[in-house]
């Protein structure tokens, strides 16, 4: 009789417990209808609409370059730069080795150094709210969201993880050999070696571990971590071969006598334009994919969103979780879209935090999680992160207008002279290997 009545007194102190934890949901619960997740929206809207002019500008110059200085004519946008990150990763080196801006694209550096700033200051700000690769990506994984609700719980979860199983037997295989590559230990021409058909049986091996070593061995993030290297890989790559390896002179010959590199931003318009069959299937694969694995290629395999992660591990911001005010609820967890375990962390630190702030926004405890400084001296509210992040690029990109940094020295006769002879051999390249004139 007095067991029952302790277990009773035990069962009604947890009620009380469970009551009060309630009680507080609803006391502070931040339900607003303006909150960081509607802003956010509205600036990747705006930056995406952005892109978009700056594409279609691109276009109507490219045509009247075309038709020989005829027709509507609309200047070329500096802006089109921000899609030649090779480029971009060019011009810093450059920039770092002589102190001068290249002048063929000083907008790609411009605004890649930017970045590189905003990373420094607001963590991977950028991906979260301005890139508009992220931007698609996000809209995509919501949208498949509200369908794999629809679906039974045990399809959807392997709709969800099967994609990133894949990718870490890939990363398994590409990894390594990308290392090899970085540490020199391979060249390419490596590859033309037999030994590489003899490895087949361990590429498979590696290929099936994410699908047959049992969960409680190999859970889900795990293959999670190992599918992220990937992305890692390929920025040591870039890192080494255009940071590390390629000459200030190299560089120089580039800028001065390299036809590829005066039309490299019609290469890219022609390749959208123009797209292989090999090249649309990659496209529309991560597209695809993208619709049940949130983030897919920010996550696995994009080399400027882990550049940028690692940056940030020197900015002052960080999200900040208040053990005493957190009621364990779990809900920051489930917004990351990024996949961090919020709701386990005092201080989130990871490179992979694109602080969207969705998880503060999710939070139903005010105070409980927050941007903040380090040290946990001051909340960032997310307006004031906007501001600060959206007025650090306008304010770096008009000053390189203002000095003369941002137009390239390439004339508009020159451009119609080349896109004329377009097809001849010197604007080719093959194994990042130029024709100079």
């Amino acid at each position: 009789m007095e067991e029952i009545k302790q277990n009773s007194s035990s069962a009604s102190v947890q009620e009380v417990f469970v009551e009060t934890k309630q009680q507080k949901i609803k006391k502070t619960n931040k339900n607003n209808w303006f909150n960081s997740q509607r802003v956010r929206w509205s600036v990747q809207i705006a930056f995406f609409i952005v892109v978009l002019v700056i594409g279609w500008q691109f276009y109507t110059f490219v045509k009247y370059c075309e038709a020989g200085g005829k027709g509507f004519y609309l200047p070329r946008p500096p802006g089109v730069e921000s899609f030649l990150p090779i480029s971009a990763l060019m011009g810093t080196k450059y920039f770092f080795g002589t102190g001068k801006i290249n002048p063929i694209h000083p907008a790609g550096f411009v605004i890649f150094g930017t970045l590189l700033l905003t990373a420094i200051f607001f963590r991977r700000g950028f991906c979260g709210w301005i890139c508009p690769v992220g931007t698609i990506s996000e809209w995509e994984w919501r949208l498949g969201d509200w369908f794999l609700k629809k679906l039974p719980q045990r399809v959807s979860y392997l709709m969800r993880n099967i994609p990133t199983r894949i990718i870490a037997g890939l990363s398994l295989v590409f990894t390594p050999i990308i290392a090899l590559l970085v540490s020199e230990i391979l060249t390419m021409e490596s590859f033309k070696s037999s030994i590489f058909i003899y490895l087949t049986p361990a590429y498979i091996l590696a290929m099936t571990l994410p699908f047959v070593v049992p969960r409680k061995i190999w859970s889900d993030r795990v293959n999670d971590t190992i599918a992220r290297a990937w992305k890692y890989a390929i920025l040591a790559f870039f890192i080494q071969v255009i940071i590390i390896k390629m000459p200030i002179a190299q560089l120089e010959i580039l800028y001065t006598r390299a036809p590829f590199i005066r039309v490299a931003d019609i290469k890219m318009l022609k390749f959208f334009t123009n797209m292989s069959g090999m090249a649309l299937s990659v496209i529309l694969g991560i597209l695809i994919i993208s619709l049940v694995n949130k983030n897919f290629w920010c996550r696995f395999f994009c080399p400027y969103g882990a550049l940028l992660g690692i940056i940030g591990y020197a900015s002052p911001m960080r999200i900040t979780r208040d053990t005493g005010k957190c009621i364990d609820c779990g809900k920051c967890t489930r917004a990351c879209a990024m996949n961090i375990l919020v709701e386990k962390k005092k201080h989130v630190l990871t490179h992979e935090c694109v602080a969207c702030y969705d998880c503060v926004n999710a939070c139903p405890v005010n105070g409980a999680l927050d941007m903040k400084l380090v040290g946990d001296r001051k909340k960032i509210h997310y307006g004031l992160y906007a501001i600060m992040l959206i007025g650090l690029y306008v304010a770096i990109t008009n000053a390189a207008r203002a000095t003369g940094h941002w137009y390239t020295k390439i004339s508009d006769a020159e451009y119609i002279l080349r896109i004329s002879e377009l097809n001849q051999p010197k604007y080719l390249h093959k194994a990042g290997q130029f024709e100079t004139e």
